[in-house]
């Protein structure tokens, strides 16, 4: 009985010891959801912006416009650029990543992984990807998007890929966020489901091409990097919800294993009082 009831406190020390790591990792998670949120916030009204003028341009003029961007390439790879992160412990984040990756890229498809995890996934199941990009989840630095962008680019006026595809987590609330595919190139107005266009016909100085060229560049940096940091804040909510959970499990064991001892305690005084007073009467 007294070992049994050792055993026990050594295990309610344990997990004591673990929810004290969990609860640390809540508040570190807690602060950097505040940050990226409040990034994600002054952010998303910029890209937002971009993409309702990109589209009114676009749908307003159609059949008017010739250019590259607007084309899709009938030669060429997809190119999928894909975010998961670099450290584990954020519940199901990664896993409905590596399920979405799994029923959209092929095997000839190129593919640019950000995040570590998502590099691991790729190599235990031998797909190539390119990892120029793997740690830019962590950094965040707009200028590595400005040079991705013109790799991308530069590789589909070439005509060498046929598409480029972005496959990120989309942050609705601290307690939902969802896995979404959305193609970048050719620019599709249809991805653009939540805004409204009109029929203002648009003149172009100097020209259509020239203004088109600068334009969407522009547009593929800023909803990138938008679409990054929704994915970075998505990865510390679901990290924030994990710990909370998680510490909310440790003391519900806490408590399951106090009742536990207690109840082993009050058996081993019940057994001396019995031998005692057996002792006694035996006298």
């Amino acid at each position: 009985m007294a070992s049994n009831m050792q055993s026990i406190k050594r295990r309610i020390k344990s997990v004591e010891s673990t929810k004290k790591i969990t609860k640390a990792m809540q508040l570190v998670a807690t602060s950097k959801l505040r940050k990226t949120r409040n990034q994600l916030e002054e952010l998303k009204p910029y890209y937002s912006m971009v993409q309702e003028t990109v589209a009114e341009i676009l749908e307003s003029n159609k059949g008017h416009i010739d250019n590259a961007y607007l084309k899709e390439n009938k030669h060429g790879k997809t190119v999928y650029m894909t975010i998961t992160s670099s450290l584990g412990l954020c519940g199901g984040y990664n896993a409905n990543v590596f399920k979405t990756i799994a029923s959209e890229i092929q095997d000839d498809d190129i593919v640019y992984m950000i995040g570590t995890k998502g590099a691991s996934y790729l190599t235990h199941r031998k797909i190539e990807y390119k990892h120029d990009y793997l740690n830019l989840n962590s950094t965040l630095d707009f200028k590595e998007i400005v040079r991705l962008v013109s790799e991308l680019t530069q590789m589909y006026r070439k005509q060498e890929i046929s598409k480029i595809k972005i496959i990120y987590t989309e942050f609705v609330n601290n307690l939902t966020f969802t896995p979404r595919v959305v193609t970048l190139l050719p620019v599709d107005t249809s991805e653009f489901d939540h805004i409204t266009v009109t029929n203002k016909y648009t003149v172009f100085e100097p020209n259509a091409n020239e203004v088109l060229n600068h334009l969407i560049p522009m547009y593929l940096q800023s909803v990138i990097y938008g679409y990054l940091v929704e994915s970075v804040t998505s990865e510390n909510a679901s990290r924030r919800m994990s710990m909370e959970n998680a510490t909310d499990n440790a003391e519900e064991l806490i408590e399951d294993l106090l009742l536990k001892y207690n109840q082993a305690r009050q058996t081993a005084i019940t057994n001396e009082i019995s031998e005692i007073v057996a002792g006694a009467n035996a006298q």
